[in-house]
């Protein structure tokens, strides 16, 4: 359909939408959810895009090109319009809704009390499985030191319950003493409990009371002569010392909240969330949202004054940013938003909170507790205020607004930060524009990398650079399927037809990049243009060279080169014609951002390459027996133990001890037998 007959078919589409609240979703022409939004009037709102196109944003205007169907769900009210809205753009991640959707959450350390031995260990998702959960842990860094302090110091298990139950002796953790090594030896399940019951009290934030028995124990130890568990305690006692100066803020016990603010620029949004966890600053993460007013749009607002339309625009997008993040993450008893008072006025700050009560209310159903009830202030006085008096309530609101202090700079800051980075690739994108001769600046760059090594494991890789800066959450790895032996080209073939395959088609870089010279260039340039696609901006990045003339021990080095493929008038490629060469000036911004991204491209393909080369040189000879699939290799690699020990099994004993058919332990008998035999030959042919 041309674009005049599709807009005609969603127009008449839309005399079937009611006047009732709801959710709505845009579809493309091969069915995939673009965006989904929400309305208190469904035909209004959905009338909106298809009507006023000239009055629209560039990315409304984006958005709308792309919509060749619709779908509503009509709901009883506004609060289930929101948590449905959440749902779904969890649930299908569609490119025009904001950012923060992602289904990460953030990381919890787990003490694994369901288990005999119990082990320290991170984890994303909280369970009801009898274990003790600590966190979220927001900063990485911060959790990373935890655990390693914990680790460190309190010898707990560390194997997984798999490797707990097959090895044959202790592992090196026990001979550095950093475990007891219960896998293999006797300890004392009073003495591991012990060491149990100190580590959760460490992570409780209960180390008084921890501190004050390790002393009486380091004590008792050295008068009853054992210096080395009076060390051993000493150490535990420094680690506590460690992680309490690891916390530089302090508040009141119990005391959960989240801290967000918003920084706001013409092209960016820079959010900052700290999170305070039973009165404890935990760490804080930030998020930069580009675009952000403009994928929100004046589409989201209905009944607002003219003179109100930049508070409601940036309400709303405050609105979708914290309903969205809290889809994902734990919510706390609070939420603040400290310097957005003259935003969020009080019927916003309603929106808001029967929002996230709604997003409690589901989660506690599906996690069968009772809800907490969520709070959210704009400004900095909690209600914990009200039951402390004197020195006590002075001390929690200087620290409480200190710390929204700290969120309100680090917001900014972020946003600074952000802001000097674009500058920098701005003015490299703007050389590279003129360097290429291209017609607008090239915002959006993909490069592609083959990685292999003697014709194995052939992979590539391709990386995305997004104003100047790498967009990994559009990277992408390409293990090589239909190229047998060392084919470079093929492989370049292939990865590029399958990047450019009939629901990518349409999103064409600005600049296509990719690693190699004149070859690689022209065999790109063919299958491009036989997919119809010529007018993609295709180039060549090609490595200095290096020239040693033996009469002389100096070695000449060129410059790195751009491969540009020629194209004819109307601009379309023509690869049966040599290209041209330029030369990049070295430190040049051109220079700076092509070889970021080409050296970017090369690292993601070898790191990749060197996993799937490393997984497939610990190949179990397993794997080889015919009928042994990876359910019966796992059952008797638990019961033996190793594979030595399964050759070493009758192939009754196999069936008793494995439950396996007599057919297939024969045949396993038989396969390690001839195995071990062309080994023992191998190994008296190489003496």
């Amino acid at each position: 359909m041309t674009t005049n007959e599709r807009l005609a078919a969603l127009r008449d589409k839309l005399a079937k939408v009611p006047n009732y609240p709801g959710v709505y979703i845009h579809k493309s022409a091969d069915a995939k959810v673009l965006y989904v939004g929400k309305a208190k009037n469904l035909q209004n709102r959905l009338r909106s895009y298809f009507s006023g196109l000239d009055r629209h944003t560039p990315k409304t205007k984006a958005l709308v090109a792309r919509i060749h169907d619709f779908e509503f769900i009509v709901v009883d009210n506004e609060n289930e319009s929101l948590l449905l809205e959440n749902n779904l753009i969890k649930h299908h991640r569609p490119p025009y809704n904001i950012l923060l959707r992602d289904d990460k959450t953030y990381p919890y350390l787990k003490v694994t009390l369901e288990e005999q031995w119990p082990r320290v260990l991170q984890t994303r998702k909280r369970r009801n499985d009898g274990g003790v959960y600590f966190g979220p842990y927001s900063n990485a860094a911060q959790l990373q030191a935890t655990q390693s302090v914990i680790q460190r110091f309190f010898p707990l298990v560390k194997c997984t319950p798999n490797v707990f139950r097959t090895v044959t002796r202790p592992c090196n953790y026990y001979h550095i003493k950093k475990c007891l090594g219960p896998c293999k030896l006797a300890v004392e399940k009073n003495i591991y409990n012990d060491l149990v019951d100190r580590v959760v009290a460490l992570l409780s934030g209960k180390t008084t009371e921890l501190v004050q028995k390790i002393k009486t124990d380091m004590s008792n130890a050295a008068q009853s002569m054992n210096f080395e568990k009076a060390a051993q305690l000493r150490d535990q006692l420094r680690a506590l010392e460690q992680l309490s100066q690891q916390q530089s803020v302090t508040l009141l016990p119990g005391f959960d909240a989240d801290i967000f603010d918003f920084a706001w620029s013409s092209q960016s949004v820079s959010v900052y969330v700290a999170i305070v966890r039973d009165g404890k600053f935990i760490g804080a993460n930030s998020h930069l949202i580009r675009d952000g007013l403009e994928r929100v749009s004046e589409l989201s607002l209905e009944n607002e004054e003219p003179v109100n339309q930049e508070l409601a625009l940036q309400a709303e997008f405050m609105h979708q940013v914290v309903g969205q993040f809290y889809a994902n993450h734990e919510l706390p008893k609070s939420v603040f938003l400290p310097s957005c008072g003259s935003i969020l006025n009080e019927a916003r700050m309603g929106k808001l909170s029967s929002l996230l009560c709604a997003l409690e209310k589901d989660k506690a159903q599906r996690q069968e507790r009772t809800p907490i009830d969520v709070r959210v202030f704009a400004g900095t006085k909690p209600d914990e205020l009200k039951g402390l008096k004197g020195t006590q309530r002075k001390m929690f609101a200087e620290a409480f607004e200190g710390l929204c202090s700290m969120v309100v700079e680090n917001a900014k800051g972020k946003l600074q930060e952000s802001l000097n980075s674009d500058e920098i690739g701005q003015r490299r994108m703007s050389a590279l524009q003129d360097f290429l001769s291209l017609a607008k600046m090239p915002t959006w760059i993909e490069c592609f990398d083959i990685s292999t090594f003697q014709g194995g494991s052939t992979v590539a890789s391709g990386v995305v650079f997004k104003h100047g800066q790498p967009s990994k959450q559009d990277y992408r790895k390409y293990i090589i399927r239909d190229v047998v032996g060392q084919d470079d080209f093929a492989s370049l073939r292939e990865v590029i037809r399958r990047r450019f395959k009939d629901d990518k088609r349409h999103e064409v870089p600005d600049v296509l990049l990719v690693d190699g010279g004149e070859p690689q260039v022209r065999e790109v340039a063919w299958l491009l243009k036989s997919l119809g696609l010529d007018a993609v901006p295709l180039f060549g990045i090609a490595k200095s060279r290096t020239e040693r003339n033996f009469r002389s021990g100096n070695v000449a080095m060129s410059s790195e080169r751009i491969v540009i493929p020629r194209r004819d008038a109307s601009g379309l490629l023509l690869p049966e014609l040599t290209p041209d060469t330029r030369f990049l000036q070295s430190a040049s911004p051109e220079f700076q951002i092509v070889t970021q991204i080409r050296n970017e491209a090369h690292r993601f393909a070898i790191s990749f390459h060197r996993k799937k080369r490393d997984k497939m040189s610990l190949k179990s000879v397993l794997n080889d027996v015919p009928g042994l699939g990876p359910k019966r290799r796992k059952k008797l690699l638990l019961e033996f133990g190793s594979v030595e020990a399964i050759a070493q099994a009758s192939e009754l004993e196999l069936v008793e001890r494995s439950g396996l058919p007599a057919g297939v332990a024969a045949s396993i008998a038989s396969y390690l037998k001839r195995h071990l035999e062309e080994k023992k030959v191998q190994k008296e042919t190489e003496k």
